[in-house]
């Protein structure tokens, strides 16, 4: 390590992955919970076993329940307990608005975001097998709370880039501790204050108070030895009592497994495992390959929980690489790029001096359109089918972002809903209209209507508008209404950037032209929908 170069994390690091609110599921866990809701009598257990295996989403529930519900963080013991605090309609409207990381991203943070995820679901499950057989915390809080650890390791993966550095030391065989150091410096005060801010379980925070922590010494005594075998070894005793220490084993030795299953790591906290238990190796050693392979089957892969590299003839390494931050950018600040938002990093194109040009995706936006016309009933519900209009304006027109602002129930107020390839903090996220004062949009709402509005004309259409609204509207923007086959019911917008050439004729139509299949679409899915629902009440069915 002496040959690498290591700064210290910015001391804005800790607040910005506190504010970290856009942190992406895993998007399997949306289709799987989707899937679910389905069925008329799915109960808080059925959606908890499923949520729980997504460390990312138990964490926007927590903290969604917390700033609900203040001070509720103690009665919270897993995600059927958030789901009591919330209801069901609220892990819909979550599950709807977050954003997903795919398995087959090629953005190297959200790869290593999602290895950490699924790692924590592996140490959740081994949290929950040694539970019981501790008895000092209940199974369902050792697996929420074990899950929850390792949640600044994965919001700093995404949003300070020397984190990824984090695994390549794992990967050239230092201990997770050694690692943790060298990346993030001794702050445990700071990451103690960011588990309060993030209202992780006690259980959690618990693991990064020294007073939990067996000695040096102690630790010792762990690896060669059974403290009950041994007099005198009362405080080791105590310590392995402690509930943080199933958290502290369990996320060792899940991301050990990952790193190098059959390395001396690994076998080196199987043993202190063993000792920690009061199980000889022999009989711990088939349950844990056990719970490694149910783990995967869960995953649908081997690479997170190591047993990919086990069926290596030679004992094998998850090689990660070193990121040479300082040579990436060596005329910007580090905390400036490095803290960064994930999704703003993805979504904001780079300014260049030259005008940079839109590509269209031909190919995609022919599925998507085929998918609106002939299989409306495969997107599930509108609020998926509005996404996936979306993100055919970004992908397959190629604007740079895109929202959909609906009308509320008296249609007095146009506000923004859906949105794609825009953070968080966008301006147009803020966008509300009050229609009870003549404007463009109005005109726009009255029947289906479209505006390819630029720097020519905007003073002319926008002139009815407050200074506050009209400045929210980039300078080239698209727009056009939409319907369910009767009035609109909102309206569709796509924006290009400031430094991208101006809006042509060709995208133009091929906007309008998504905006009326779209329109289509919706009519049919609500036709089908109240077909079903007509059948479903002639059968009795509730």
């Amino acid at each position: 390590m002496t040959h690498l170069s290591i700064a210290k994390p910015p001391a804005t690091l800790w607040q910005t992955l506190a504010d970290c609110h856009d942190f992406p599921v895993l998007e399997e866990s949306r289709e799987r919970i989707r899937q679910q809701m389905h069925n008329r009598s799915v109960s808080f257990e059925d959606l908890a076993s499923s949520i729980e295996r997504d460390p990312a989403l138990c964490l926007h529930l927590l903290r969604l329940s917390v700033e609900r519900h203040p001070g509720c963080n103690e009665q919270i013991s897993g995600a059927a307990s958030c789901l009591s605090l919330l209801g069901m309609q609220e892990l819909v409207k979550l599950m709807k608005q977050l954003p997903v990381v795919s398995a087959e991203t090629e953005d190297p943070a959200a790869q290593l975001y999602r290895n950490a995820l699924l790692t924590a679901q592996l140490a959740g499950n081994l949290a929950a097998v040694w539970a019981a057989s501790k008895g000092n915390t209940s199974v369902s809080y050792a697996r929420w709370s074990t899950m929850l650890t390792s949640a600044p390791l994965w919001l700093a993966l995404l949003n300070y880039k020397p984190a990824q550095n984090w695994l390549h030391l794992l990967s050239r065989g230092c201990e997770l501790a050694e690692s943790t150091r060298a990346i993030f410096g001794s702050q445990l005060s700071a990451i103690q204050k960011l588990n309060k801010q993030l209202s992780l379980p006690v259980m959690a925070t618990a693991v990064f108070n020294k007073e939990n922590w067996p000695d040096a010494e102690q630790w010792r005594v762990l690896r060669h030895h059974d403290p009950r075998d041994l007099d005198n070894q009362r405080p080791l005793l105590h310590h392995c009592q402690q509930p943080a220490m199933i958290s502290l084993m369990a996320n060792s030795l899940a991301w050990h497994w990952h790193i190098a299953p059959d390395g001396r790591h690994s076998k080196r906290w199987q043993t202190l495992v063993s000792h920690w238990l009061g199980k000889p190796q022999h009989m711990l050693q088939p349950e844990l390959r056990q719970l490694q392979v149910q783990t995967s089957k869960q995953q649908h892969s081997g690479i997170s929980t190591g047993l990919q590299l086990l069926l290596s003839p030679q004992p094998a390494v998850h090689e990660y690489p070193w990121i040479d931050t300082e040579n990436a950018a060596p005329k910007q600040p580090v905390h400036e790029e490095q803290a960064q938002p994930y999704h703003e990093r993805r979504a904001t194109p780079t300014v260049n001096a030259e005008p940079e040009e839109r590509h269209s995706d031909d190919k995609y936006m022919k599925k998507l359109l085929r998918q609106l016309q002939q299989e409306p009933d495969s997107f599930g519900d509108w609020h998926y089918l509005m996404r996936g209009m979306l993100k055919g304006v970004c992908e397959g027109i190629g604007m740079s972002a895109a929202c959909i602002a609906l009308l509320n129930k008296d249609k007095t107020v146009l506000k923004v809903f859906y949105a794609e390839g825009m953070s968080e903090q966008a301006p147009m996220r803020r966008f509300v209209v009050d229609l009870r004062k003549p404007s463009l949009f109005n005109k726009l709402l009255e029947k289906q209507s479209s505006l390819l509005l630029n720097s020519d004309n905007r003073q002319r259409f926008l002139q009815h508008l407050p200074a506050a609204t009209s400045e929210l509207i980039p300078q080239q923007t698209m727009m056009m209404s939409i319907d369910a086959g009767a009035a609109p019911i909102g309206l569709v917008m796509g924006f290009a950037a400031e430094h991208q050439p101006e809006l042509s004729q060709a995208e133009y139509i091929s906007f309008k032209n998504l905006c009326q299949v779209t329109s289509q679409s919706l009519a049919t899915l609500k036709a089908n929908t109240e077909k079903r629902r007509r059948a479903a009440a002639n059968h009795g069915q509730p």
